[in-house]
């Protein structure tokens, strides 16, 4: 229930996005995501080794993506 309030949410967020709007907003979202777990990524020359599978992409993530 949780789940779908939160969809509808968004949906409301970005009602008149097209496909290349949404498609940005999911990377932004994924990129906010990695950037929360991994925040040492963007300090750091190195190459780092990530583990996706410890990455969950949240609601706040979108939320985040919307404003900016």
């Amino acid at each position: 229930e949780k789940g779908r309030k939160n969809i509808r949410g968004l949906a409301k967020f970005t009602k008149g996005y097209g496909g290349a709007d949404l498609r940005a907003l999911c990377t932004e979202a994924a990129l906010n995501a990695v950037q929360r777990r991994y925040p040492q990524i963007y300090q750091s020359n190195d190459h780092l080794l990530l583990k996706p599978e410890t990455i969950g992409i949240t609601l706040c993530d979108f939320m985040i993506s919307v404003k900016s």
